[in-house]
């Protein structure tokens, strides 16, 4: 019975040793002093495998995707047209406007400037009145020499006017006896500017004479 024993605790003894052995190691290995999978391959872990989902596209999606981005980008292209096509109506729907603009300020001008011509005109009328009711109410020599300083456009307009105020009031007009107080070739051109004012005046003839038979 001794011996058994004895051997008895031997095997305990020897299996004590071991396990503190292994618990040593694995001390020594948890704190990263010695790497044990460097000496026993068999404890290094496997990358795990990841198991087949159905979260990873198929052919057919990735298909259904590539057809959904195409179409996406022809929407786009044809949006980026519509844009331009639309930037180009703006623009020269701009351009029109502006030409209206600059129309519309060029007629405003235009009549402005006539308002301007006619109040000038109705203005000088008012006044070749004026100035032509007054000569005809004054001595002959004064209204010539009153007449001796203006141009002979006014002269004519005034002669012009003081015929017509005669012959509406049915008297005489003094304008030939006042054209015999003024210098001779003054009074020469004044005839001749009153003539061609007149002749300007008048409708144009077919250059027939007067009671000649008309073809």
């Amino acid at each position: 019975m001794g011996g058994l024993s004895d051997k008895i605790k031997i095997v305990y003894l020897s299996l004590v040793i071991l396990f503190s052995l292994g618990v040593f190691v694995f001390l020594l290995d948890s704190w990263g002093i010695v790497n044990m999978e460097e000496y026993l391959p068999a404890l290094s872990e496997a990358a795990p495998l990841s198991p087949e989902t159905d979260d990873s596209p198929s052919a057919f999606e990735w298909q259904q995707l590539e057809k959904e981005r195409n179409r996406i980008e022809e929407e786009r292209l044809k949006l980026e047209e519509e844009r331009v096509k639309l930037a180009e109506a703006q623009a020269e729907l701009d351009r029109k406007r502006d030409d209206l603009r600059e129309r519309e300020s060029g007629l405003v001008s235009q009549q402005k400037a006539l308002a301007d011509r006619e109040k000038e005109r109705q203005e000088r009328s008012r006044m070749i009145r004026d100035m032509a009711d007054r000569m005809s109410n004054m001595p002959p020599q004064d209204a010539v020499a009153i007449a001796a300083g203006w141009s002979n456009s006014d002269l004519v307009d005034v002669f012009r006017e003081m015929e017509v105020s005669s012959a509406d009031a049915g008297r005489a007009s003094i304008v030939p006896y006042l054209m015999t107080l003024l210098p001779r070739d003054r009074a020469a051109l004044i005839t001749t500017l009153m003539m061609d004012a007149e002749a300007n005046r008048l409708p144009e003839s077919d250059g027939t004479p007067d009671g000649a038979a008309q073809p």
